[in-house]
Parts: structure tokens; C-alpha cells; sequence
């Protein structure tokens, strides 16, 4: 019962940050000037198993903005293509919130 509430409350989450993700995108390409700073950052990962990894990637790679570009062999971090690369800690600490969640369900 608690993985079913687990896998819910990861999908509200998920859609929240996907609409607020879309919304931003949105303001950033009706904006006059294209105030883009792309770039890469590596995050470190937790999650270890081929379908968590499979999961985390594709839904980093659904959110408009992000996209992980790489999974290190030894499995222990991440590079992820973002389009406005200012705060990475911030970027950090959403993927890990993400990674978080998904180390709930998926235990």
C-alpha cells in the first residue's frame, strides 16, 4: 500500500515540475532576448539499478529544458544538459529530489 501511494505522490510531482518546466520554457521563448545559458552539469547519482536509472534519464529527459547526456560506468553520476546553467546547486538538489522519489516507489 505505501509503494501505490509512493508511485502517486511521484507522479503529482512529476507533473508539477512538468508544467512549471513547460511554463518557463514557454516565457523563455516568447521573451524578447533569448536569455539562454546552456551547459552541462554532472550530478551524482544514487540510484543504481538499470530500470531506476532507465526511469530517472527519461523522465530528466521529458522535462522541456533538460537532458541527460551521459551515465557513467560505474554508475555513479550523471551529465545533464540544461538550458539556463546558473544555480547548478539548485539543478542538484532537483535531481536529487527526483532521485529521491524514485528510490521510494522503486525499493
Amino acid at each position: 500500500m505505501k509503494r501505490v501511494f509512493y508511485i502517486i505522490e511521484f507522479a503529482f510531482y512529476y507533473l508539477f515540475q512538468l508544467v512549471r518546466s513547460n511554463i518557463y520554457l514557454a516565457v523563455l521563448i516568447l521573451s524578447p532576448r533569448l536569455n539562454v545559458k546552456a551547459g552541462f552539469i554532472d550530478v551524482p547519482l544514487e540510484i543504481k539499478s538499470d530500470l531506476g536509472l532507465l526511469l530517472f534519464s527519461n523522465l530528466v529527459s521529458m522535462t522541456p529544458g533538460s537532458l541527460v547526456t551521459n551515465i557513467a560506468h560505474d554508475k555513479k553520476t550523471a551529465t545533464v544538459h540544461v538550458l539556463y546553467s546558473s544555480n547548478k546547486n539548485e539543478i542538484k538538489s532537483d535531481v536529487q529530489r527526483m532521485q529521491n522519489k524514485i528510490k521510494r516507489f522503486m525499493a
